[in-house]
């Protein structure tokens, strides 16, 4: 059985979040040092200058770095708190192409559930960008635990002789 996640996950998570976080804070505390001491001097376009330039910082990075952070713990924590289910079926394509869905970039992987291969028996879960199942694992039956489209286990199945 691989299981694609585990505490640590979590883990760096959280420590991501706050690396990104206090790296925004830093970044902007000059500038808001600057606001402070020309409010106290009264020098109105320092004042605004440094407001502006600290909440410009603050904001960029939030969108480019702490959202993306943000939506990821999102997404561990509702894929593991939510109902699982299991599916049969032979694997049959890992996308290679990242997939951008609920903030958080994936592959598609296909598996057909139906034994004579039709295409109406495929069907798609996403495997997070930052995992990967074995290639070797393409074309043989394998068992995946998801929860809604979200690929949370896979492990081969054991034919019995």
């Amino acid at each position: 059985m691989m299981k694609l996640y585990a505490q640590t996950d979590f883990d760096e998570n959280r420590q991501e979040k706050r690396r990104q976080i206090t790296r925004a804070l830093l970044m902007a505390l000059p500038f808001f040092v600057i606001a402070i001491a020309a409010f106290v001097l009264r020098i109105e376009m320092l004042c605004i200058a440094g407001l502006v330039i600290a909440g410009a910082i603050l904001i960029f990075l939030h969108d480019l770095r702490i959202k993306p952070a943000l939506r990821y713990g999102r997404y561990l924590a509702e894929a593991h708190s939510g109902l699982t289910r299991r599916t049969v079926g032979a694997l049959v394509r890992i996308g290679s192409d990242l997939v951008y869905q609920d903030g958080v970039y994936f592959h598609e992987v296909i598996l057909n559930i139906y034994e004579d291969m039709a295409e109406e028996g495929e069907r798609r879960f996403l495997l997070d960008a930052k995992k990967e199942i074995p290639q070797e694992w393409l074309g043989r039956d394998v068992v995946v635990t998801s929860h809604g489209s979200f690929l949370l286990e896979a492990e081969l199945v054991e034919k019995k002789a």
